[in-house]
């Protein structure tokens, strides 16, 4: 009965052992099935150099030079020989220790009703490490999985707190005996710090959920425009290869009008040309660039001004668009223009009516400058144009995703009766 704490310390340590090196390769998503040497080496390896360290040192000090002899090399394993990141490494690492926990309160819980005996103590851990260890891999390793395809942020952010319980645990129960002896002030401090701990993983969790759900709505307004853009696209394409048909066959036309008139069928050749211009004039597409998507653009929303009265003067030098996705640009545009065009059409007086558009290029970056003449004052919020009408709004802020999306920079300025809005990608 001598060796019997002795053995069952043992045991309990080769336990913990097993328990760490399993829950850390488990949520650093190492399948067992896939890696059985690496972690049939690592229970060798690691329970051979605990039991010299043991032998050696004793249990005292192998428990405060743990850290270093199995918990650093353990994360150094999984980032260097099994080529998981150095965050995945450290969350997996000290959350198996953060969950090896309940099993030393198992074991202070079930002792506590035979006087804090040792060995009921070190029994109950031993017993309680396997289905611990089962609920860890089944159920809390899928999530902790996930982890490896979050951001450095989140994955520091998720760090703090197993990170804040492996130092607190250490010095105040390996290194110190302050959680037993420091009574009132430890108590409090571990309350606060817990505390304070909580309100800013809160605070932070909340920004990020924040800032990922406006992603998520930015790109879904840019998803939306592009998809409406390319659409819009399709029926100004299709509109103009029709005019591009009806010209190339202006010497059929000739023909079947010139065959009406001579049997003196005027009504029907009057007919014909009115069918036959009235298609034409639905796209009268003019050559403003290079890309036949923006030539489109332009002619569609500039012939929409112009049958508006309202004066247009257009100026496209910029040669290269390969940098941007056309129906991101086409979106840009259209929202631009559209806007102009409404705000111009609040003006009672036409001479007053005016949209001046800018595309040039400067330092290899696409610069767009556009001017219109407005009736009604525009409201300004954050330096960024607003409307509370129903409908209205969205093509601004489809206009600055699209302007972000490329990390440029933009500006929206009214005064004197213009409204000016430039931009650079």
């Amino acid at each position: 009965m001598t060796n019997l704490p002795n053995t069952l310390n043992l045991i309990n340590y080769a336990f913990v052992l097993f328990f760490g090196i399993t829950a850390s390769l488990c949520l650093a998503d190492i399948s067992f099935r896939k890696h059985r040497k690496t972690y049939l080496l690592s229970y060798l390896c690691f329970g051979i150099g605990q039991v010299i360290f043991y032998l050696v040192l004793g249990e005292n000090r192998l428990y405060q030079w743990y850290p270093l002899l199995i918990h650093l090399p353990l994360i150094l394993l999984i980032y260097f020989g099994l080529k998981k990141s150095i965050y995945v490494s450290m969350v997996a690492v000290l959350s198996a220790y953060l969950m090896c926990t309940p099993r030393k309160w198992v074991g202070t819980f079930v002792s506590s009703f035979f006087d804090y005996d040792p060995l009921i103590a070190d029994a109950a851990t031993i017993i309680v490490t396997l289905p611990l260890l089962f609920l860890v891999v089944k159920y809390m390793a899928p999530h902790i999985i996930k982890l490896k395809h979050e951001n450095k942020t989140i994955l520091t952010l998720f760090l703090l707190l197993p990170l804040s319980y492996y130092i607190l645990e250490y010095a105040f129960t390996v290194y110190t005996d302050l959680m037993y002896t420091g009574g009132p002030v430890i108590i409090d401090f571990m309350d606060s710090f817990l505390v304070l701990l909580y309100f800013i993983l809160s605070i932070l969790t909340i920004e990020f959920s924040s800032q990922r759900n406006q992603a998520e709505r930015e790109n879904l307004l840019l998803n939306t425009a592009a998809a409406q853009a390319q659409k819009e696209i399709a029926q100004l394409s299709l509109a103009d290869k029709k005019s591009s048909i009806y010209r190339h066959d202006l010497r059929h036309h000739l023909h079947f009008l010139q065959e009406c008139i001579r049997e003196n069928q005027l009504e029907q050749a009057m007919q014909y040309m009115k069918e036959i211009c009235d298609d034409l004039d639905k796209i009268p597409v003019k050559r403003y660039c290079q890309d036949k998507a923006l030539n489109l653009i332009l002619s569609s929303y500039l012939e929409k001004a112009t049958e508006q009265d309202i004066q247009t003067i257009v100026s496209v030098t910029a040669t290269d668009f390969s940098r941007f996705q056309i129906p991101d640009l086409c979106s840009l545009l259209a929202n631009a223009l559209e806007n102009a065009i409404h705000s111009c059409a609040e003006i009672t007086d036409p001479n007053a009516r005016y949209i001046r558009l800018k595309i040039y290029e400067k330092n290899h970056q696409l610069c767009i400058n556009m001017a219109n003449s407005y009736g009604k004052e525009p409201v300004f919020e954050n330096d960024i144009p607003i409307s509370h009408r129903a409908g209205h709004g969205i093509g601004v802020q489809s206009m600055i995703s699209v302007v972000e999306k490329y990390h440029g920079i933009y500006g929206f300025f009214a005064s004197t009766g213009e409204f000016r809005f430039q931009t650079t990608l």
